[in-house]
């Protein structure tokens, strides 16, 4: 491991921890500079939420699994500047990635059981807790060779201000096909299989309108998935009720990402809470009253994104209840007049039987070891593959 993920300079630490600027490592034009609690730079793109200070604010003091930060970045010589989110986070194979993740390996899975007893800290550039490029900002004004330069550069600049750092990850900064990415790809990064974003267009009016856009195969489908909902009362929770319901609301939570192949975050309950707050949360009830699903999703500018949700598993196959909650985001938002629903990742093919299209995102990898960090693409098949899936096409 080299010297720089492993030791701090103490008076530089303590500035850049005040919010004061610092040159960025080997490209003094550069200043970069945390930003304080509550400070807000208004950002240029429009889906800003996760830049809020609100946002960024409550993932400082109440971690989920990682520890967030934002920084200005500078450039005097062209007036450029930049937002980025930095995040903390353990990596732990056994913990976060699941056996059926993996792709295929020796019976005796060598590389999986090496991995298996590592817990490395790695430095994050993006934001975990959603998918896409929504943890940066003005980062389209770096050419490809800019980008290949000045994001390492950052890099090691944070690492040699921190202590313990095994590895960077840069995450979905830019599209996978990018020439950004390629320039990337140089440095030396690697391409981490990940699963592609799941996008909707919204060209309907209204939730009927997108039905009669339906081939007549998808529409029975969509009907027959509205039948079995039959019993099933959905309705927006408050704050409050989210509040009361928040031992519910985790549980729920709880059974549905335990079951998912990887999970880098580890939230808390106080998350769902601040959501209760912050974002727009709905309620599945059975005819009982008991809640079996609900679902969180953030307004955030053009897009509505769906975040995360919860759902006991056996209203999964009985009700079509999943498939029923992706049919009720589309029509919230398009009764908010959004242009672009954000499915997020996971889920590709029955996401994609909806309409959605994927988008792919880059996320790349580098070890702060130069020796090890070749080694990288020989260990991922045992941590994790991406699935095979076949994209619909439901609309005529």
């Amino acid at each position: 491991m080299s010297r720089q993920c492993r030791y701090g300079r103490g008076k530089q630490l303590v500035a850049h921890r005040r919010g004061t600027a610092i040159s960025v490592d080997n490209y003094s034009d550069w200043q970069i500079r945390r930003l304080n609690g509550g400070e807000y730079l208004r950002p240029r793109r429009s889906d800003d939420w996760w830049l809020q200070p609100d946002t960024l604010t409550f993932l400082h003091r109440y971690p989920q699994g990682m520890t967030t930060r934002a920084f200005e970045l500078t450039h005097a010589p062209s007036g450029r500047r930049l937002l980025l989110t930095a995040q903390d986070l353990y990596f732990d194979a056994a913990a976060q990635f699941s056996d059926t993740a993996k792709g295929e390996t020796s019976s005796w899975d060598f590389r999986r059981r090496l991995l298996r007893s590592l817990r490395s800290k790695v430095l994050v550039l993006g934001q975990l807790l959603t998918s896409g490029d929504y943890g940066q900002d003005g980062l389209n004004l770096l050419n490809p060779k800019e980008a290949a330069q000045l994001l390492p550069a950052v890099a090691d600049t944070l690492l040699r201000r921190g202590r313990g750092y095994r590895a960077v990850l840069l995450k979905d900064l830019y599209p996978t096909d990018s020439p950004h990415t390629a320039a990337l790809l140089r440095k030396p990064f690697t391409l981490l299989p990940t699963d592609p974003c799941m996008l909707l267009p919204l060209r309907w009016p209204d939730l009927e309108a997108y039905v009669a856009d339906l081939s007549s195969k998808y529409r029975v489908r969509y009907r027959r998935a509205r039948t079995k909902l039959a019993g099933i009362q959905r309705r927006s929770l408050p704050a409050r009720e989210v509040t009361e319901r928040l031992d519910r609301i985790y549980a729920l939570y709880r059974i549905t990402s335990q079951g998912a192949a990887v999970n880098l975050t580890a939230l808390t309950p106080d998350y769902f809470r601040w959501l209760g707050q912050h974002a727009t949360v709905h309620g599945y009830f059975d005819p009982a009253g008991e809640l079996i699903g609900f679902t969180t999703a953030l307004a955030n500018g053009p897009a509505y994104q769906a975040h995360y949700l919860g759902l006991e598993e056996s209203y999964k196959r009985s009700h079509h209840l999943y498939h029923n909650m992706l049919f009720d985001l589309l029509g919230d938002a398009l009764a908010g007049d959004f242009t672009t629903l954000d499915y997020g990742r996971t889920a590709l093919e029955i996401k994609s039987s909806v309409g959605a299209v994927p988008h792919s995102y880059a996320t790349l990898l580098r070890l702060c070891s130069p020796l090890l960090n070749p080694l990288v693409p020989f260990f991922l098949p045992a941590v994790f593959t991406a699935p095979q899936w076949q994209q619909r096409h439901p609309f005529r």
